[in-house]
C-alpha cells in the first residue's frame, strides 16, 4: 500500500488534478506554516477553498509552498505560534500534521534555476482515518488520469501539459535525482556541469578506461580532496561507475572484469564500499536481472578476471552470490556453465572460509562434483 505519490505539474495540470477532488469532497487547503507583522490584527489567512488560491506562478513555472493539510471543510484544524529568535517584527503560526491527523499532506514545487521539482502527496498510515484514506486514493486516481506514466527506476509521473514541453525541461525530484526526458521517453540523467553531461554520454569503453585511470592512480590522485570540492573528475567517476548499474548488454561485463585489482583500496561513490566492492554488486545486479541465465553468463566471465583481482573479484562475486536473494540463482546456473567455468567456480568456492555459507558451499561443491562424476565416461 503506497503512502506517497510523487508527480510533475504545471499549474494548469495540477487545477486539473485537485478540481475533480473539490466537485467530489469538500476540502480546503491548510497551510503549515505562516507568517505576519507583529501587531496586525486576528490570525493570517492559513485555509484555502480552491487549489487556484495555493497554485501561483513563478518564473514560468508554479510553485505551491510550504507544506499543506488537505482537510475537511468542517475540520477544526489546531494552531500553535512559534516564537522566532531575533525576529521581534515577526510572529509566526503553524499547523502541525501530528495534530492534525485528519488529513493529507501536499507539498508542492519550486523553481530553481533550471531545475523543475517535483509534488508529492503523502499520508502517514499510522495515522489514517476513513477520510485521508479514501481522500489520498482519490488522489492518486486523479493524478494518474492526468500526468503521462514514463518508466524509470521509479515511475516518473509528468502532468499531461508539463509533458507537451518535456524536451525544455530539467526534471528533479526526491526519487528520481535530475533527468530529462527525450522525444521518445527515454530518461537520461542530468548533470549541471555540461563537461559531466557531455562524458556521461561517451561510449561505455571511454568510461571503463576512465575508471582504469582513476584505480591506476592517473586520476583523482587526493580522492579524499577532490570528493569534498565534487571537482569535475570526481563527478565523471560517479557517472562511469553507475554505468555498470544499467547493463543490458552481459558481454559488456568483460570490460568491467578486467578491472578488478585486489591493490586498488579506492572508495566506491557512494562512499559506502570500496570501489571493487561496488563492482561487484553492480555485475551481479545486472546478471540476475536476466535470472539464472544472467548469472550463468556472469559465471562463464569470471575467467576474464585478471590473476591480480583474483580476490576482490572472483572471491567478491562468488561471496555474494552465495547470499540468500542470489544463491538459487547461482545453483541453477550451475547447470549450463562450462566445464571451465564449473573448476573455477569449485576452487573459489573451496578457498572461501565464511561460517555464514558453509552450507551453500558445501551443497554446490557437491553438485558440481557430482556433475563431473556424471559426465566421466
Amino acid at each position: 500500500m503506497i503512502n506517497t505519490i510523487y508527480f510533475f505539474a504545471s499549474k494548469e495540470d495540477i487545477c486539473n488534478i485537485f478540481h475533480k477532488i473539490e466537485k467530489e469532497s469538500d476540502i480546503k487547503y491548510c497551510m503549515t506554516v505562516v507568517d505576519k507583522k507583529a501587531g496586525e490584527k486576528g490570525m493570517p489567512e492559513m485555509e484555502f477553498d480552491t487549489i487556484e488560491e495555493i497554485a501561483k506562478d513563478c518564473h514560468g513555472s508554479h510553485m505551491i509552498q510550504p507544506f499543506y493539510l488537505i482537510a475537511p471543510k468542517t475540520e477544526v484544524m489546531k494552531t500553535y505560534r512559534q516564537a522566532l529568535k531575533d525576529r521581534d517584527d515577526i510572529e509566526r503560526y503553524c499547523m502541525s500534521y501530528t495534530e492534525n491527523g485528519n488529513s493529507v499532506m501536499l507539498k508542492g514545487m519550486r523553481k530553481h534555476e533550471d531545475l523543475t521539482f517535483d509534488y508529492y502527496v503523502h499520508i502517514d498510515r499510522q495515522m489514517e482515518t476513513e477520510f485521508s484514506a479514501l481522500l489520498f486514493k482519490k488522489i492518486v486516481r486523479e493524478v494518474k488520469r492526468n500526468c503521462v506514466r514514463i518508466t524509470y527506476s521509479t515511475p516518473v509521473y509528468i502532468g499531461k501539459e508539463m509533458y507537451k514541453s518535456k524536451k525544455e525541461l530539467v526534471f528533479s525530484g526526491e526519487r528520481c535525482g535530475c533527468i530529462t526526458v527525450t522525444e521518445a521517453d527515454e530518461v537520461k540523467e542530468w548533470y549541471r556541469n555540461p563537461n559531466v553531461r557531455a562524458f556521461a554520454d561517451q561510449p561505455f569503453a571511454e568510461q571503463i578506461s576512465f575508471l582504469r585511470d582513476v584505480f591506476q592512480g592517473k586520476v583523482l590522485k587526493n580522492y579524499r580532496e577532490e570528493e569534498q570540492n565534487f571537482s569535475e573528475d570526481f563527478q565523471m567517476y560517479r557517472v562511469a561507475s553507475s554505468q555498470v548499474w544499467k547493463i543490458k548488454d552481459l558481454s559488456l561485463l568483460k570490460d568491467v572484469f578486467g578491472l578488478f585489482d585486489d591493490d586498488v583500496k579506492t572508495p566506491s561513490p557512494p562512499g559506502t564500499s570500496t570501489a571493487m566492492e561496488y563492482l561487484c554488486e553492480a555485475s551481479i545486479f545486472v546478471a540476475s536481472a536476466q535470472k539464472p541465465d544472467g548469472i550463468r553468463i556472469l559465471s562463464d566471465f569470471l575467467c576474464q578476471i585478471p590473476e591480480r583481482g583474483y580476490h576482490c573479484g572472483c572471491e567478491g562475486i562468488v561471496r555474494l552470490l552465495l547470499k540468500k536473494k542470489y544463491f538459487e540463482k547461482f545453483r541453477m546456473s550451475m547447470e549450463d556453465v562450462s566445464e571451465d567455468t564449473k573448476k573455477l567456480i569449485k576452487k573459489i568456492l573451496e578457498g572461501l572460509t565464511d561460517k555464514n555459507t558453509k552450507n551453500q558451499r558445501k551443497e554446490l561443491i557437491e553438485m558440481l562434483d557430482s556433475c563431473n562424476s556424471s559426465d566421466t565416461p
